[in-house]
């Protein structure tokens, strides 16, 4: 297919991480000697372009791939609302707009993957198949499933579900996708709730179809409680 490109929102304060991200970026924060954004960056080949927002403590960001991830083309795009009144996932999303007027993938900065990732080359929603007693279903949102698409992201805590939702989209039809984001933001620019998961809500709700691509492996790092088990899981493999 054409060229596609992946978002990775480097932005928000890692709130969740309590302690450890009060002087570092979550994304920043070290796994087993390397930085969670390396595993990220670990699943796309080296000649994809990388988009990264930056926003609290960015220049951390920005120095660490400059210095570790030369090799690669990255685009850097400043946030200037990251945390409190008017921030939101979605407003970090919507920053990056003018870089990705094309096919791209949103891939969470605390989202990491040991499967392949497929190309853009359709809408996408990667989901991950688990039983229930494997992870606290009340932290996550989750996705029902109908002949490989998912029919609905459902909210936190649903007790039903194909898969978990774990922050990585894949996004063909772009011009959709910007256009039903700028208008849910415009509807409520101070929801801090707003983000990937009600873009593609509502562009389903208009008849958008999302393949769904169902993953065994996946490691969050987005609180503390998953972060140590992604580090003895990683740990264990090495």
């Amino acid at each position: 297919m054409a060229e596609y490109k992946v978002l990775v929102t480097a932005s928000g304060i890692g709130s969740r991480l309590k302690e450890l991200t009060k002087d570092t970026n979550k994304a920043l924060i070290p796994i087993n000697g390397r930085a969670t954004i390396s595993y990220v960056l670990d699943s796309y080949p080296k000649d994809i372009p990388i988009v990264v927002t930056l926003g609290y403590l960015g220049d951390q960001v920005k120095d660490f791939l400059m210095k570790n991830h030369s090799d690669r083309t990255i685009e850097f795009v400043t946030v200037d609302k990251y945390q409190g009144n008017g921030s939101s996932q979605l407003y970090s999303t919507l920053a990056a707009k003018s870089s990705l007027q094309c096919p791209f993938i949103f891939h969470a900065c605390d989202t990491i993957i040991l499967e392949k990732v497929p190309e853009p080359t359709e809408d996408w929603i990667a989901g991950y198949v688990v039983a229930p007693e494997n992870v606290d279903i009340s932290e996550y949102r989750s996705h029902k499933v109908r002949d490989e698409y998912v029919l609905e992201v459902q909210d936190k805590g649903a007790s039903h579900f194909d898969s978990i939702h774990i922050g990585m989209i894949g996004i063909k039809n772009y011009e959709l996708f910007w256009q039903t984001a700028e208008e849910l933001y415009a509807k409520d620019p101070t929801n801090s709730a707003l983000g990937d998961v009600p873009v593609v809500e509502a562009m389903i709700e208009t008849g958008a179809k999302f393949k769904w691509i169902p993953y065994k492996a996946w490691l969050d790092t987005g609180n503390i409680p998953a972060l140590e088990r992604t580090e003895k899981f990683l740990a264990d493999r090495s």
